[in-house]
């Protein structure tokens, strides 16, 4: 647990860990634990963890009992090097959890890489071999559309196959603080407790070890291509993309092609918030939920 903050120990403190799919999965759960309750599993994003939805929850409890938990290979949750990190495993993982703690019917909130295992998750409901019920999506900010992500310089390091393990154990806080606040509209707004913290969580557990694995989702995103965009277009639940136009990465045209190609989706403009607008702007993420 060296280098990892208060605020971060207090988070641990409040979850739990789970062994399934033969890995150590860290998660907590939040609201009143009442069946006349839905439960609401977010997916975070790469490179970050659970710890992204902090400043939500707070808006998502009221209505839902919460699943937030890190993907293996993120934050808090083991991070073997031998592991294979692709978003079909990481789905696996997911499943598993939640068959652990007997979630069978949930709205699904996701964000960067989360929406991708998403994208998976209803690629197997079409097939029939989704053993879960969704009620309904919520995307945030995520590159849906490979062509028109812009990835960080470090991003396009640690997802190219040979150069992205050297680029991982070579990474630095101050590479690391010079390229992550971009992905914000207003870096400012967070303090050097706030990249510590981030920057904490990608490390533990020998972190710089797996971060070109976890970043080679990014490659089977395109490889994948209408595989995983095509039951996106298609899907036919309640379906919210809620995304920040401020976002250098994953770009505002990414949203508007989506929902363009999906007549029933439901685009909310989060006006001057970038990449993470669960941090940026909880309470606007909250309203445009509508939960």
């Amino acid at each position: 647990m060296e280098g990892l903050t208060a605020e971060v120990f207090a988070w641990l403190e409040q979850g739990a860990f789970a062994r399934v799919d033969d890995v150590d999965l860290f998660y907590r759960l939040a609201g009143e634990e009442r069946r006349d309750l839905p439960w609401l599993v977010c997916f975070h994003g790469f490179p970050t963890s659970s710890w992204d939805w902090h400043s939500l929850l707070p808006f998502l409890k009221r209505s839902h009992r919460v699943l937030v938990f890190d993907f293996p290979g993120y934050g808090l949750s083991a991070k073997p090097p031998q592991r294979d990190y692709s978003l079909m495993r990481q789905l696996d993982a997911a499943e598993a959890l939640l068959r652990h703690l007997q979630i069978q019917e949930f709205d699904l909130l996701t964000h960067d890489m989360g929406n991708s295992v998403a994208c998976e998750l209803l690629r197997r409901r079409e097939r029939g071999d989704c053993p879960f019920e969704v009620k309904s999506l919520s995307l945030l900010n995520g590159g849906i559309y490979m062509e028109l992500h812009r990835a960080l310089f470090t991003q396009k390091l640690l997802r190219t196959p040979g150069v992205g393990a050297v680029a991982g154990r070579l990474s630095s806080w101050r590479l690391f603080r010079r390229q992550y606040p971009n992905v914000y509209a207003d870096p400012s707004r967070f303090g050097e407790d706030h990249y510590r913290l981030q920057w904490s969580l990608m490390l533990h557990n020998e972190g710089r070890r797996v971060l070109h694995k976890i970043a080679g989702y990014m490659r089977e995103r395109t490889r994948m291509g209408e595989q995983w965009t095509g039951p996106l277009e298609r899907l036919d639940l309640p379906f919210r993309v809620i995304w920040g136009d401020h976002d250098p990465i994953a770009v505002y045209a990414i949203a508007q092609r989506l929902c363009s190609r999906n007549p029933g989706a439901v685009l909310h403009t989060l006006d001057g918030i970038g990449h993470y607008p669960q941090l940026e702007a909880p309470q606007r993420v909250a309203e445009a939920l509508g939960f």
